[in-house]
């Protein structure tokens, strides 16, 4: 009776073994590992191109190879004919890793804690609407259009680009809010339209 006890208890003890060793690791207790874990970025890249030609697409970039702090990034000045609709594509990347990690994807796997924020600095016409959207119908941002008014020479206009992380917080209606959460980036671009 006692040696199939103890018989039980090694069979019972190996495969206990067998399971911790085959489990991936998710942290412990005390510090678990992070789901929604901010990336590095350090590129964003907007590919433009105008409703009425898809060929003719252009890419505005913000970079920052070695992410916040460091070294001054660059970024391109989004330039824009006047009166014309353009479909904007964002793209999110962490250069730093290789093969590069395309941060995008994970944006859209995760759209319903993340949201990106378009407004503008300076005093032109310019309107952005949302093409795609959540699981509750709460915009995204990853793809947008963008609707030019009057040519401008102001060189001081921007476009605001935020990222916002919001788990637990993005709303689960309307046009989101862009008080709640994280920012996992903000670029100011550079805008003219002429």
């Amino acid at each position: 009776m006692k040696k199939n006890t103890i018989l039980k208890s090694i069979i019972a003890g190996a495969v206990l073994l067998a399971v911790v060793s085959c489990k991936k690791n998710h942290g412990d207790v005390a510090n678990p590992v992070n789901p929604n874990e901010t990336e590095l970025i350090t590129t964003v890249k907007l590919i433009v191109y105008p409703v009425s030609d898809p060929a003719a697409e252009t890419v505005f970039a913000f970079i920052d190879a070695d992410g916040a702090g460091g070294n001054a990034p660059s970024i391109d000045t989004i330039r824009l004919s006047p009166s014309t609709e353009y479909h904007v594509q964002v793209l999110v990347l962490d250069e730093t890793k290789n093969p590069v990690d395309t941060t995008s994807k994970e944006i859209e796997e995760e759209r319903n804690v993340h949201q990106f924020f378009y407004t503008k600095s300076g005093s032109y016409d310019l309107t952005t609407s949302y093409l795609d959207f959540d699981d509750h119908n709460v915009p995204l941002g990853l793809n947008i259009k963008l609707t030019t008014g009057a040519a401008f020479t102001v060189k001081t206009n921007q476009l605001k680009v935020v990222l916002k992380h919001q788990p637990g917080l993005k709303p689960t209606s309307g046009l989101g809010d862009s008080s709640l959460g994280e920012t996992d980036i903000e670029v100011d671009f550079p805008i003219l339209v002429q």
